[in-house]
């Protein structure tokens, strides 16, 4: 994805960067490590492509699979 404006603000400073991505979903700490998106150092915008969004998928418990059988 080659991106070289900001989405939401439209500043032309958007960068790609790579860092840890830390989040919390109902309490449980989750840290997607050497993660990489685009970010705006202006708004503080975040996008993701495609490998970054399924990293962050495959980590958090928000997209946790769980058991839909009733006990």
């Amino acid at each position: 994805m080659k991106l070289t404006r900001c989405p939401t603000c439209g500043s032309q400073r958007l960068r790609k960067v790579r860092r840890d991505l830390a989040g919390e979903h109902h309490g449980q700490p989750y840290t997607v490590a050497g993660l990489e998106f685009h970010e705006c150092p202006d708004c503080g915008e975040r996008v993701y492509d495609r490998a970054a969004m399924r990293r962050i998928q495959a980590t958090s418990p928000a997209f946790a699979k769980t058991d839909l059988v009733p006990h």
